[in-house]
This record gives C-alpha cells, structure tokens and sequence, in this order.
C-alpha cells in the first residue's frame, strides 16, 4: 500500500508516496458497527490480550457510524490515558460522529482514499418518553459539554492546525471531509492508495 504523507507549514515535502509499515494480521483488530460500550469492552478486551504477548504495534480498522458520544470519550481515554499501546488505526468507509473518536485513538492514523467522515453536534433520540423542562435542560448542558470535549479531542489531534472552535463551527454545519480534507487537517499520517 503506498500513503500519501501530510503536507504541514512544517513540512516542506509534498505529496510523497511511501509505504507505512503496518502491524501483522494477527495484531489486528475491527471496530465495525456503532460505537456502543459493549462494542467498546469486545476491542478493549482484544488490545489488552495483543498486548499481554508484546509490545509491538497492534491495528485497529475503523468503520463505524458513530454513536454514543460518552462511549466514544471512555474507549479513547482507555486507550490514550491507561492502557498506552501503540496503537495504529485505519479507517474505512464511514468513520463518522463518534466514531472519529475511535479512530483518533491511534498513535498513528491512515485512511483510505474513499474513507468520509462526518462531524455534528450531539444529539438525542426520543421514544414516546415525556420529560420535564428541568430533565431537558441538564440534557442540553450535556451535549453542550459533549461538543466542546468531541471538538477538544479532535482538534488535540490536528497538530495544531485546528482549534476547538473550528471544530465546533464544522459539526454545527454537519461537515462532510474527505480522506484528503483530514490529511490537510493534520489529522492522519497518509491515505492509503
């Protein structure tokens, strides 16, 4: 596979095609489908085996259209914050909502070239449920608070080139990028070709 790497006001390279190093297949591990804690605890349980045999790298292939935004924060701090590995993650398809999420939980991160992504803000989904006005306020002043840490994370993994703000202007206009919009943001190593 050959990657196309990043071009950053820090580098002056541009467009060079290289071919990254990926962990085996039997370091692998898919994260498809919605981002669900059950889903969260089947891959945590995974990495954490991988990595009882060594240190070496361990993949994570990401296709998922998105989720839970509070499942999403705990399998990234898990990764990230407790159980460090080094992670490689690759995304496919759709990686959207919190499932950009997921996939910034790699140390390192590729994308193919038909990879899309889609940022919005936090939402929720209701039944024939009846809430008071109170029990609607704590619910918007915790999505509010679900954007601005969604926005923190992705814009922690820009390499500087987008601030929280940014972020959170992309998600209120429900942006789509492309493979080559991230890579212009910072936000992969390379796109697979």
């Amino acid at each position: 596979m050959e990657v196309m790497q990043k071009t950053t006001s820090r580098s002056i390279a541009s467009n060079i095609i290289f071919t990254p190093i990926l962990p085996s297949r039997t370091r692998t591990v898919r994260y498809i489908g919605g981002v669900t804690r059950m889903q969260n605890e089947r891959i945590l349980s995974h990495i954490e085996k991988l990595l009882h045999k060594n240190e070496e790298e361990i993949g994570l292939f990401v296709t998922s259209p998105g989720g839970a935004t509070g499942a999403a924060m705990s399998f990234y701090d898990t990764v990230r914050h407790i159980l460090k590995p080094a992670l490689v993650t690759i995304g496919s398809g759709d990686v959207d909502s919190s499932g950009i999420v997921i996939f910034l939980s790699g140390t390192r991160r590729y994308v193919s070239r038909r990879t899309t992504f889609l940022l919005h803000p936090a939402g929720r989904v209701f039944g024939n449920q009846r809430y008071t006005t109170a029990e609607m306020a704590a619910m918007l002043a915790e999505d509010k608070l679900k954007d601005e840490q969604y926005a923190s994370v992705v814009a922690d993994n820009s390499r500087g080139n987008l601030s929280v703000q940014d972020v959170l202007l992309m998600m209120e206009k429900h942006t789509v990028c492309s493979a080559d919009d991230f890579l212009r943001m910072g936000l992969v190593d390379g796109v697979l070709e």
